[in-house]
Parts: C-alpha cells; sequence; structure tokens
C-alpha cells in the first residue's frame, strides 16, 4: 500500500506540474451555541455550564485527472468541544480525516488509504459515513476492483477500521463478487457474494478474555481471535416485478447478550424485498429476520462504534416532526419484521402512500408496529395539499431503557397536514400541522411549521412544538419547544442560521439510532463547494 501510495503521489505531483486535473472540494462546518434552560434539562453538562459552544467541520480537497485516470482526495477534520460523537461528553481532535489515492488501469481499479464500501445491502460490511449521527467508519487499506468479461465485478479490500481520527486495532479483510446475466428480454439475474474475515488484536483480546473469566465456570468458553461472516444475495427482474433476497451467516464468537455479558453465538440474518410496479400502482414487501447477528471490530465496542454490519431496516424512514419521534433501530440479537408499502395514482394530480410495519423478538412480543396513510392532491399550478395520519406502537422499555407511569409500550396516533401555495415563480408558502395523542413518555404534541422562501437563495421557517397534555410522570408542566431558522443560498454557497429549543429524544437515520438529549441554543451551518 505504502509504494502505491508513492507512486500514485508521485504520478499526481507530475500531473499537477504539467496543468492537467482538476482540483474541486468543500468545506461543511457546524457551530452550536448552548443556553442553558434547566426547564427542558438542557443543563448540568459541560457545553450549558461552561463550554458555551462547539463546532464540527470538514474540508475535502479532491483531484481527478481523466487522462490518466487517476484521482486522489484530503479531508481534514476539526472537532472543537464537538457534541457530534457523544452528545453529553465534549471532544476535541484535529487532524486527517481521509486520504486516498485511485488508479484505473481499464479493466483494473486499485485504491489505497481510507475507502468506502459495501457487500450487498452491507449485512457483512459496510464502511460509510453520516455525519448527522457521527458515524465514519471508513477503512484505511487497500482496495481493488477487477472487471471480468464484462459481466463480473471482483473486489477485494484489506484494512483497520476508523476510530474518528485514531483506528481501531483489529484487521479486516475480504472480498465480493457481483454479476449480471439477461435470459431473453425481460429477465435479469444480479446475483453476488462476498465474505468477511476480522481478526482481533492481542489487546482486545485480552479485555474479551478478562470478562469471560469473572463469570461463573458454566458460563465461561474459549474467544477466538477470528471471525468470518458470508452472504449471497440476487435481484431477479421479471418484467415488472422485481425480487431481492439475502442471505447472511457469521461464525461463532463472543457477543454481548442483551444484558451486555459476552456469549458464545454464531448469526444469521435473512432480508428479502419483493416490488411490483405499473401505472398508477406499486407494491413493496419487505422481510427481515436476524438472529444474533453482531459483527464489530471487537466485542468491546458497544452502541455506534466499531461497526462492520450494517443490518437494513424494513420500517418507514418518516422525516415530519412529531411522525419520526419514534423509529425502530436495526436490532442485532433478534428480530422478526416484515412491511408493505403500497402507492396508487387513483386520477389525476392524486397520489396515495400506505404502509404498514411490524417488529417482534422471537417470543412473539411486539416491539414496534407502524400504519401510516397519506393522500397528496396537486390542487392546481399554486396548491398542493397533503392530508395523512399514523398509527403507532412503540416498546420504549425495550428500545430506550425506559418506561413512565408504567406505560412501557407507546401508542400513538397523529394526523398532520401540510399545504404548498407557489404565490408565483420564485415565493412560495409552506404549512405544516401536526398532533399527536400520546399517553405515554412525554405525553401529547401539537407541531405548527410555518416557511416563506424566495427561491433560489432565501428561506425562512418558524416552528413551534408545543406539549400540550403532558404526562407529568415524566415532565412537571406543558413546555413550548418552537425554533426560528433562516437560510441562504447563492450558487454553491449555503448558511443557515436559528435558535432552537429541541427536546430530548431518539433520532434515526437508516435504521441506526441515538440518543439526543434536550438542545436550547444557537445553531449555524455552512456549507460551500469549489
Amino acid at each position: 500500500m505504502l509504494r502505491f501510495l508513492f507512486v500514485a503521489c508521485t504520478l499526481l505531483s507530475v500531473s499537477v506540474v504539467n496543468g492537467q486535473g482538476d482540483f474541486f472540494g468543500g468545506i461543511q462546518a457546524n457551530t452550536d451555541f448552548f443556553v442553558r434552560d434547566t426547564s427542558i434539562g438542557a443543563a448540568n453538562t459541560p457545553h450549558y455550564d461552561n463550554l458555551k459552544s462547539g463546532s464540527n467541520i470538514w474540508f475535502d480537497l479532491n483531484y481527478a485527472n481523466n487522462p490518466l485516470q487517476l484521482d486522489a482526495g484530503i479531508r481534514l477534520d476539526f472537532f472543537l468541544n464537538s457534541n457530534l460523537h457523544n452528545p453529553g461528553t465534549p471532544y476535541t481532535a484535529l487532524g486527517l480525516g481521509r486520504i486516498y489515492v485511485r488508479k484505473r488501469f481499464k479493466d483494473l481499479e486499485i485504491m489505497a488509504g481510507h475507502f468506502y464500501d459495501q457487500i450487498g445491502t452491507g449485512i457483512i460490511f459496510r464502511a460509510y459515513e453520516d455525519r448527522f449521527l457521527g458515524i465514519d467508519n471508513a477503512v484505511l487499506g487497500g482496495h481493488i476492483k477487477y472487471n471480468l468479461f464484462d459481466k463480473v465485478d471482483i473486489r477485494a479490500f484489506a484494512g483497520v477500521q476508523k476510530n474518528r481520527l485514531q483506528l481501531y486495532n483489529p484487521v479486516i479483510q475480504g472480498f465480493a463478487i457481483e454479476s449480471e446475466f439477461k435470459i431473453g428480454e425481460n429477465i435479469q439475474l444480479l446475483p453476488g457474494a462476498g465474505m468477511v474475515n476480522r481478526t482481533m488484536d492481542q489487546t482486545s483480546m485480552d479485555f474479551v478474555v478478562g470478562a469471560i473469566e469473572s463469570y461463573d465456570t458454566t458460563q465461561r468458553f474459549v474467544p477466538k481471535y477470528n471471525s468470518y461472516a458470508a452472504s449471497v444475495y440476487n435481484t431477479l427482474n421479471v418484467g415488472k416485478v422485481s425480487w431481492y433476497i439475502e442471505g447472511a451467516y457469521k461464525s461463532t464468537e463472543a457477543i454481548p447478550d442483551f444484558v451486555g455479558q459476552l456469549i458464545n453465538k454464531p448469526g444469521n440474518v435473512v432480508f428479502t424485498t419483493l416490488t411490483y410496479a405499473t401505472k398508477g400502482f406499486g407494491i413493496t414487501g419487505q422481510f427481515k429476520r436476524t438472529d444474533h447477528f453482531v459483527f464489530r471490530t471487537s466485542p468491546n465496542e458497544i452502541l455506534l462504534n466499531g461497526m462492520i454490519s450494517y443490518i437494513p431496516p424494513t420500517t418507514r424512514q418518516n422525516s415530519l416532526r412529531l411522525l419520526s419521534r419514534y423509529n425502530a433501530a436495526s436490532q442485532q440479537l433478534e428480530e422478526l419484521t416484515y412491511s408493505v408499502d403500497v402507492t396508487l395514482n387513483p386520477a389525476e394530480n392524486h397520489v396515495v402512500n400506505l404502509n404498514y410495519a411490524d417488529v417482534r423478538d422471537f417470543d412473539n412480543e411486539l416491539l414496534f408496529r407502524e400504519g401510516y396513510g397519506d393522500w397528496e392532491w396537486r390542487i392546481n399550478k399554486k396548491f398542493r395539499l397533503e392530508l395523512g395520519f399514523q398509527y403507532l406502537v412503540y416498546n420504549q422499555l425495550f428500545y430506550e431503557g425506559e418506561s413512565y407511569n408504567g406505560i412501557s409500550s407507546i401508542t400513538a396516533y397523529t394526523p398532520f397536514a401540510e399545504l404548498v401555495w407557489k404565490i408565483n415563480r420564485k415565493h412560495a408558502l409552506r404549512m405544516e400541522v401536526q398532533q399527536q395523542t400520546n399517553d405515554g413518555d412525554y405525553g401529547s404534541w401539537v407541531y405548527g411549521l410555518l416557511e416563506y422562501s424566495i427561491a433560489p437563495w432565501f428561506s425562512i421557517a418558524v416552528s413551534d412544538m408545543y406539549n400540550y397534555k403532558p404526562n407529568l410522570g415524566r415532565v412537571s408542566d406543558d413546555l413550548h419547544y418552537y425554533s426560528v431558522l433562516a437560510a441562504f443560498s447563492k450558487e454553491q454557497f449555503r448558511f443557515s442560521a436559528g435558535f432552537v429549543r429541541q427536546v430530548a429524544g431518539v433520532v434515526c437515520t437508516g435504521g441506526i439510532c441515538r440518543f439526543e438529549p434536550a438542545f436550547n441554543g444557537v445553531r449555524l451551518s455552512l456549507n460551500t463547494t469549489f
């Protein structure tokens, strides 16, 4: 890898000197100013009591030379009193977040440095970045891709995973092979398979051995340095029908159980999606069964740390404020889930979306259920109306380890409406109204938002989330959580600023969730590309 980096950097230097290639990149910066507010619990942390501010900055610089089939990139990360990775603990570090060099030789592609990739849906391996959740599990190492006969792609990689601006010590190696076949004009097969090996370092193994030796003799076992995971997957397209299925297996190794004690278990996942689409109608069904599929850099890592695998969600990803308060995080130990999505176009300018999802454990205990429906009506060129309703059951005790007033499983009903008025070609007004009836957690809510935009450069939004019927087992009074946000955009530049008062809760993206404490203060954001 070091030799390749040296050769690639030499080629890069020569091409730059000769005036070949293009540079491009960007800056993303987020800064929070914390204003203490004991009424909502925004207090008694280092940020509110002492530090008062925190920032996260990413600076990307990339280079591409198409004649040489060479590209490279570097990213500098700045975390200054950051609350991104652990909201209750400030983190300060500055350094190299990513560096890579990639060279293509006709059918061969070689890459050294930090790389992102996934096998199948990511069940056995997914290296990706989600800055919103503080996830960046890129692998530092070598990555090779070879195209065989224009129909078969073969990938192999080896390296160690990032740990913020440091590295985890266990070694990760893997490969994948994917292909494409056509049978006649209407049948297409996209098969694939992959395998990943993780080898623990001695320090990680010593922690595992120390934990096991503290157990009763009947619960002890001999841990393994190496763990292996393999998956086989395929997409079948037949006319208007598409069927994806993936099966994954992981070898026996030490993994934490529900209470954090290490057990010696293998793991497996079955995931499938079936879709049918035609004019005016579409339906998608998903099913997933997960059995003790915990795959990390070592059994010592928890929460979002050291994740090698990614278990795809089957539940709906909601974006509206009250509808997204409760999400079903993908489970690694036991999960049996299915969902159905239906899209209808009953008439011109009318769209109906329906969804049902159900999540249970292996004892058939209900963990999550959602029934959702919305109707969008494009009244004319100026007005668009959306009406909808969500019914939700959320086992808060299971997902968060919390319950209030003896209510461990929340049942919530949330109607909502959105109206968009295009005043003219540049000016628009958007209104949202949501109401949630909820006997558990914080109680019942009402939410309203008004946003005015002048395309393409300015927008301002005001909102309020009011806990009008509070659960007195958790809060002492009804409270308003209001926000004022403004954004300015010009070409590749975007700046936003606002005052935000936010309730504590679990935030999820793509089935990956984390808890965020209450926030009160000013938020600034800057994004620019060049």
